[in-house]
């Protein structure tokens, strides 16, 4: 995730990704959820940074949604576009994504033999679209 701009796309992606693991196994299967957030450099060149990444952790840390309970999401620093390094270390049985996959990560991926799941919202919850628009405001 980059979450510049947290917005309802993001709960509603976490949110899917719990009630689709619970929903497959009766529970969750390993009981946690990673959130790979990019770092300051992992974002030069790909999106401007609007949001010091301690900050964005910070908040992504304290969101708390109530199916999930207190202590299941990790928020963890990706130091690319590419996910190796994180998969490598947290050993996922899944990846998903909102908005599109990055050449990097769908390399990644199948390297890796990761499930890979998508995730559709409307282009509302685009925070590229979101900013785009306050631009024009």
């Amino acid at each position: 995730m980059t979450c510049n701009i947290i917005h309802p796309g993001h709960i509603k992606c976490l949110k899917w990704l719990w009630s689709f693991e619970k929903e497959k196994h009766g529970h969750l299967y390993r009981n946690d959820i990673y959130i790979s957030l990019l770092t300051n450099k992992a974002l030069k060149g790909y999106k401007k940074e609007i949001v010091p990444f301690k900050d964005r952790k910070y908040i992504l840390e304290h969101l708390w949604i109530p199916e999930f309970g207190y202590n299941n999401i990790y928020v963890v620093p990706q130091n690319s576009l590419n996910p190796s390094e994180n998969i490598k270390k947290y050993k996922p049985n899944a990846i998903a994504s909102g908005d599109g996959w990055e050449k990097e990560e769908s390399k990644a991926i199948k390297k890796h033999k990761i499930r890979k799941i998508n995730i559709t919202l409307p282009k509302k919850y685009s925070s590229s679209a979101i900013i785009n628009k306050c631009k024009k405001s």
